[in-house]
């Protein structure tokens, strides 16, 4: 049984590096023909007109593609936030009984709706069964909300969840006048890597602003980056890291037919910063405050900025995944 077991992970090993070598000649040969530099391609990726092309097959091929764990990393995020949630408000009120008042959450980068069906599921199931949940979904793809609402009806949670087009730089229409109309949390996977980098900035500031204050409001990252030798071990490094490089592109125009589309995945991962470089990325923000959201009327007047106070990093799939849980301050 010990030699079959090391035969099967020997095979698995060779299987990975021939799928690797496989990857490299693809997405070699796909930069040569396509004569595309280490930059993302110059068409609108990223954008909800590349997500149009490949809605259909979408959740099909992410599955795939993340070898079905990406549901469990969403669970995992979703978990997390509800649970800061529900505790800083127990503590803003100061009191550990039940909130009956629902909670608000708004799901940037929606997609096909898998985070925001998470939420409903997982608010209904808590511990604190009087947990109520509105949320809102927002995509700049209309194919992928009109996925999305499909499942939505499907699950029975028309009305829990709502829908509709959006683009995380402008949120203006989510931000309430009155403090208890904002948003408790907001959440976002796999989709601020798809924001230009000049423009980060100014999705923070937006989610800074939908957000309650007082450091009540809570927002969870979940994206790619390549592991390195600190956060993915020898396997992270040597397996996750040319995973991703090649066989997520080849898996992915193999399965979709769209090669280009995942060739922006790999890319978009390989430029995106790592856990230490988001995190100051976070603290370093400087954001607009209205009198709403400032913590405390007797702040030093220099401190009228806000920014995000990260809570924790969780490291998944060999340091190829990590999720942000931050608190609004």
């Amino acid at each position: 049984m010990a030699k079959r077991g090391v035969l099967s992970v020997v095979m698995n090993m060779a299987l990975l590096m021939l799928g690797i070598a496989i990857g490299k000649g693809f997405h070699d040969n796909t930069h040569n023909t396509q004569n595309t530099n280490k930059n993302m391609p110059s068409l609108e990726y990223g954008t909800g007109s590349m997500f149009d092309l490949i809605a259909q097959r979408y959740d099909f091929v992410n599955r795939a593609l993340a070898l079905n764990m990406d549901l469990s990393w969403r669970r995992i995020m979703v978990t997390q936030l509800l649970d800061s949630i529900l505790a800083a408000s127990a503590s803003s009120a100061g009191t550990t009984t039940k909130n009956y008042q629902p909670l608000l959450c708004l799901d940037l980068a929606t997609g096909t709706a898998d985070v925001s069906i998470l939420l409903a599921q997982q608010a209904a199931s808590s511990s604190a069964s009087s947990t109520m949940i509105q949320i809102k979904g927002v995509d700049p793809s209309a194919n992928m909300i009109a996925v999305g609402r499909d499942k939505v009806k499907e699950e029975g949670l028309q009305n829990i969840i709502s829908l509709e087009l959006g683009d995380a730089r402008d949120l203006s229409k989510f931000i309430a006048t009155d403090e208890e109309g904002r948003m408790d949390g907001v959440t976002m996977a796999f989709g601020i890597r798809n924001v230009p980098e000049q423009e980060r900035n100014k999705v923070f500031c937006e989610i800074h602003q939908v957000l309650k204050g007082r450091k009540r409001g809570k927002v969870a990252i979940l994206e790619f980056s390549e592991p390195t030798l600190e956060e993915g071990g020898l396997v992270g490094y040597y397996l996750a890291r040319p995973f991703i490089r090649y066989i997520v592109p080849w898996m992915g125009a193999m399965l979709s037919g769209k090669p280009r589309e995942y060739l922006h995945l790999q890319n978009s991962i390989a430029h995106f910063p790592n856990a230490a470089e988001f995190t100051t990325f976070l603290h370093s923000l400087h954001c607009p405050l209205d009198q709403t959201t400032k913590t405390d009327t007797n702040d030093d007047p220099q401190q009228q900025q806000g920014s995000f106070r990260v809570d924790s990093v969780t490291q998944m799939n060999f340091g190829s995944v990590q999720l942000y849980l931050a608190t609004a301050i």
